[in-house]
């Protein structure tokens, strides 16, 4: 474990010894301080794979924090550069980057292309449908397969056509596979719409415990989906709730706790009780 502070960590990203490199991006992990974001940003095109995701996870971890300067450089940037700063701003999950990402899909690295379209249909931008589609029509398989995931997201008639059209007109076998995995979601996620249901895209309750030590400002996003979605599952907002303590996030978890009494008191009576001790002891 290291014992690297903020400022050790930043100047230690400039070595050129790369397990020193590799020790101070692990040491970022979770800051959230804007101090750090432009040498994270650096930290996008170190030559060493691992710094350069792990650069870009934490800067889409920090948010709206980062977002502001992450936008301005995947503006001006070019070539593979540019591919780790879309991912990082994907992560952010900020709506004002869909112009961005939607001018992208045109980029000339086939990299920027598929994070680019993959992003929109995380995001919903429903409206950059046509947008989308050019995606199926790229040289790069990676590219065309990214569209067909985005277009489930999107789970609408229109996107699920373009699915179906992909289909008919691929002749790869396992990327007729992805198109039928797609629809499936795709159809899934419509009717869910048409229930009224909140959907998000989750991932397994274990392993977001399991980032919890590892990359906590991760796990607390992804319990957040959770959380949103009001699951009548207590887990999500019991370990948000913890996160939240241990990060000394004060009214974001009294929000979790009354958000929980709220849905839980409602969809599963008796579960609340644990939020309502809990709340009671903060005030």
């Amino acid at each position: 474990m290291s014992n690297l502070t903020m400022t050790e960590a930043i100047e230690n990203l400039k070595s050129e010894d790369v397990s020193v490199r590799k020790e101070a991006i692990e040491s970022l992990i979770g800051v959230t301080d804007e101090e750090a974001i432009d040498p994270l940003i650096e930290a996008t095109t170190d030559e060493n794979a691992q710094v350069r995701f792990k650069a870009a996870e934490i800067l889409g971890n920090m948010g709206n924090v980062a977002f502001d300067r992450l936008a301005s450089k995947f503006t001006s940037e070019t070539g593979k550069n540019k591919r780790f700063l879309a991912f990082a701003l994907k992560e952010t999950n900020n709506e004002n980057a869909i112009p961005l990402f939607a001018e992208a899909v045109s980029d000339e690295d086939f990299g920027v292309r598929k994070v680019s379209i993959r992003a929109l249909g995380e995001l919903q931008a429903n409206d950059e449908l046509d947008t989308i589609a050019k995606g199926l029509d790229d040289e790069d398989w990676g590219v065309r397969l990214a569209t067909i995931h985005a277009c489930a997201d999107l789970a609408s008639d229109e996107s699920i056509a373009l699915i179906k059209k992909a289909r008919k007109e691929e002749s790869d076998k396992d990327f007729k596979k992805s198109c039928n995995k797609a629809l499936k979601k795709a159809e899934k996620v419509k009717k869910a719409k048409a229930e009224g249901k909140v959907v998000s895209n989750t991932i397994p309750m274990k392993t977001i415990k399991d980032m919890e030590k590892t990359n906590p400002q991760k796990a607390i996003k992804e319990y957040e989906k959770y959380v949103s979605s009001e699951t009548d599952k207590d887990a999500p907002y019991k370990r948000l709730a913890v996160l939240y303590r241990k990060l000394n996030m004060y009214d974001e978890e009294v929000a979790v706790l009354e958000k929980a009494i709220d849905v839980l008191s409602e969809k599963k009576p008796g579960k609340e009780e644990w939020f309502e001790k809990r709340l009671n002891k903060l005030r």
